[in-house]
């Protein structure tokens, strides 16, 4: 069965994603479409609005298998975050990896990922590393006038297709158009697309306004109370006050030097937001303070990352789905493709394991990782 895979985090399910999910099956003449999906945190450093069961529950009314990314990629910048979703796509066998993009222009990203890889080589990249410039900013300075660059989720299909020649060439790269609305717009202003940012709002602000932009068949997944990240600062702090610098300092995603700022300005936030006001700097965004906020939250240390796929969790699927499954598993018998969690399996997924009892700890939540079974539809 042909395959494509998307990098997702349904962070909620929305008509972009469905659009994405359809083009993407219609462009490449796959039969199976993979979310490789974030579970319980997400790429902005953040918990998910809804556990990752419901979300996956959303998935599954416009793609055929659902898979956990590994929670240390959902942590992670661009570049970490791409590597490890890949080698979750090519430990599946994927044909197509398939991501949303201003552009729409596949050739245009394969140019650019050349030029990228060559300005890696220059002595100015060094030197602008050693500066402490953060990598995206040193492209925008080194590749200009390079339209790609000035988005987010183009930065991010740079990295997928990097990822794939290292890591993947048998995967074939493609990009569906992004329609009407901006990545991080907030304000539901279209009749049938909006960003999940504005969703969230719309939804935290109590308003009906994302119906508009959300099938029909997921709505029943919409309720109230969802999580923000705002919920996660008692935690945080307790977190925080029970490490010492040197603790801190071994933190995933963490910049030398940057605990001792964490811990001078803890005491004196009053809330999540006032925290990220006093941490912010010229030299960190706040998506990357909060993806490091959301490691100190979980304790993942650097040396925990892991750098290759020994299993795949399978969060949910549909009949076609669970055929591709079993041709996988005639493929490739020395694989794990996990369907439901046991103690013999659990060392595989232990920190998405964590990463779900943090999340319920703040969200109130019950279902788990072995009370769940795989969601089939």
């Amino acid at each position: 069965m042909k395959s494509v895979a998307l990098i997702t985090e349904y962070n909620p399910f929305h008509n972009g994603h469905l659009y994405h999910a359809q083009q993407s099956k219609s462009t490449t003449g796959s039969e199976v479409t993979v979310a490789i999906m974030s579970g319980s945190f997400v790429m902005r450093g953040q918990p998910a609005i809804y556990n990752k069961f419901k979300r996956t529950r959303m998935a599954l009314s416009a793609v055929d298998l659902v898979i956990e990314l590994p929670i240390f990629a959902s942590l992670s910048a661009g570049q970490y975050f791409a590597e490890l979703a890949v080698k979750v796509a090519d430990y599946l066998n994927i044909d197509h990896l398939s991501f949303g993009s201003e552009s729409g222009n596949i050739d245009a990203f394969l140019t650019l990922a050349e030029d990228i890889s060559n300005t890696e080589q220059s002595l100015q990249f060094a030197k602008k590393t050693k500066e402490g410039k953060s990598y995206p900013r040193i492209l925008s300075e080194l590749i200009t006038n390079n339209e790609l660059l000035s988005s987010p989720n183009n930065t991010l299909g740079i990295s997928y297709i990097r990822a794939i020649q290292k890591w993947a060439p048998t995967i074939q790269p493609w990009t569906i158009s992004r329609l009407q609305s901006a990545h991080h717009e907030e304000e539901i202003a279209n009749l049938s697309f909006a960003s999940g940012t504005s969703i969230r709002k719309s939804l935290q602000n109590a308003n009906t306004q994302w119906k508009q932009v959300v099938p029909e068949s997921v709505h029943p997944y919409y309720t109230i109370p969802n999580v923000s990240v705002s919920d996660t600062f008692h935690y945080l702090k307790y977190a925080i006050l029970s490490q010492d610098t040197d603790s801190l300092n071994q933190i995933h995603t963490m910049s030398e030097g940057f605990e001792n700022r964490i811990i001078q300005f803890i005491d004196q936030a009053k809330d999540f937001e006032h925290f990220m006001a006093l941490l912010k700097t010229k030299r960190f965004t706040y998506t990357h303070i909060q993806r490091l906020l959301m490691n100190i939250l979980l304790n993942f240390k650097q040396q925990q990352k892991p750098e290759a796929i020994h299993a795949v969790r399978v969060l949910g699927m549909t009949q076609k789905g669970q055929q591709y499954l079993k041709q996988l598993k005639l493929l490739f018998p020395e694989r794990n493709f996990i369907t439901q969690l046991n103690k013999q399996n659990a060392h595989f997924f232990k920190h998405e394991i964590h990463g779900t009892k943090i999340y319920n700890l703040i969200s109130g939540e019950v279902a788990n990782d072995f009370n769940t079974p795989v969601i089939r539809v």
